[in-house]
């Protein structure tokens, strides 16, 4: 499967069949290690360059949702839909796949923990893929 090298590097690469696929570096996404107890935390806004699926995964010591809210436009202020949200479970890893097809130009990542003690993030991974 071809990969993209950097956001932004579409064009260069010739992709007869399968799916390009980049994962945001945390540089980009800017999400902490962290949610204090009660609150949340969202992510830079993240241009989609084009790719139509996204997957957000995380683990968190305690409690809360996932949740991705996408925008028609780059600045991040049109709405596109509701935000598309997942439990979290204390300690296990939860994916969120946008799926739907709905078009989008960018996406925000908020996770919230919902315990009385601050949350520890692993495995926080962003995935793009489009073909």
């Amino acid at each position: 499967m071809p990969t993209m090298q950097a956001l932004n590097d579409q064009g260069i690469q010739v992709n007869a069949g399968g799916a390009m696929q980049v994962l945001v570096p945390a540089s980009v996404h800017g999400l902490p290690a962290s949610v204090p107890a009660g609150n949340h935390v969202t992510s830079n806004l993240i241009f989609s360059d084009g790719m139509q699926v996204v997957a957000v995964g995380v683990t968190s010591t305690q409690a809360g949702t996932v949740t991705v809210q996408r925008y028609l436009d780059d600045a991040g202020l049109i709405k596109q839909g509701a935000p598309l949200t997942a439990s979290l479970v204390a300690n296990t890893a939860q994916v969120l796949n946008v799926t739907d097809g709905n078009p989008f130009a960018s996406f925000t990542v908020d996770i919230s923990n919902s315990a009385g003690s601050a949350a520890s993030l692993t495995n926080v991974g962003v995935l793009l893929q489009g073909k």
